[in-house]
């Protein structure tokens, strides 16, 4: 990301709060009312509920805001961020979700709401932020998984609601924990290699190139070890993981009517092949000055 231009207090702001999500309160709207109720210009807050959150994000941005604050999960702020675009305002993203990719992504592993919009208060600066796009799909800000170990994240998705025993059967699902390599990546025009599991990241360092890892673990005890050393060295040092960098990447699988895909944690499916470009300037976020 790429600093802009400073900014010496938020101005004119509208809201985006999802209760909906995984750890944003109930009483979510009423706590960011009540904490920007010293703006010289009174933040207008838009409440989700079962609708389309399209349809907030857009009556949001309707207002005109300096800023657009949005207190959610990886989704809700995904979709506020692919809406705003980099010629709209900048996005204040508070982590309310389970997994809180975007938000540590876009300002910092800090967890408490409260922290991080009483900074903002004092001021903060506006910072570009790239994305990955699924061509004639959706973005993403962090990474897309690719492969049937994505249905692992409807595992974590159960447990959040209490549904055990539906979590069970998919973690012990055969195809969820499949170890084919069944899908077939690679840059366009080029011959195709083959994976067990693919992931599309958008790393800061690498501009105009996405950074694809894959993953050929030879067994179970395999695949274990290989999660253990990432969450201990980082995914980059474990071994099965091989990471490149390239402009576009094809993806496809070779089993399935279907490829299942993870986009900054929000399962979805899409009919293969599924081409990934980056975008460099995809957004803008407000980042607070957590210096004070």
């Amino acid at each position: 990301m790429t600093t802009t231009k400073s900014l010496t207090r938020l101005g004119r702001v509208s809201c985006v709060i999802n209760p909906l999500s995984g750890s944003t309160p109930a009483n979510a709207a009423d706590l960011v009312r009540e904490k920007l109720s010293g703006l010289p210009d009174e933040a207008k807050i838009h409440e989700a509920g079962e609708g389309d959150i399209r349809d907030i994000v857009k009556a949001a941005l309707a207002d005109k805001p300096d800023v657009l604050i949005v207190w959610g999960g990886d989704g809700t702020i995904a979709c506020a961020l692919s809406h705003a675009g980099p010629d709209g305002p900048a996005v204040l993203p508070l982590p309310g979700g389970t997994m809180n990719l975007l938000p540590h992504r876009a300002i910092g592993e800090i967890d408490d709401w409260k922290i991080i919009l009483d900074s903002a208060l004092n001021g903060g600066e506006i910072r570009d932020m790239a994305c990955g796009e699924v061509i004639g799909g959706d973005r993403f800000f962090v990474a897309a998984m690719i492969g049937d170990m994505t249905r692992l994240t409807q595992s974590r998705e159960a447990l959040r609601e209490g549904r055990i025993l539906e979590a069970a059967q998919i973690v012990h699902d055969d195809s969820a924990l499949s170890l084919d390599s069944n899908i077939e990546w690679g840059e366009p025009g080029k011959t195709p290699e083959t994976a067990t599991a693919v992931t599309v990241n958008i790393n800061a360092d690498t501009p105009g190139l996405l950074e694809v890892a894959t993953i050929n673990p030879g067994n179970l005890i395999d695949l274990a070890k290989t999660g253990i050393q990432m969450l201990n060295d980082g995914w980059r040092d474990a071994e099965s993981v091989d990471v490149r960098n390239v402009p576009e990447v094809d993806v496809t699988v070779t089993n399935k009517r279907l490829i299942s895909l993870t986009l900054d944690g929000e399962l979805t499916e899409m009919e293969p092949p599924v081409r990934f470009r980056r975008i460099d300037v995809a957004a803008r976020i407000f980042v607070p000055d957590m210096s004070s």
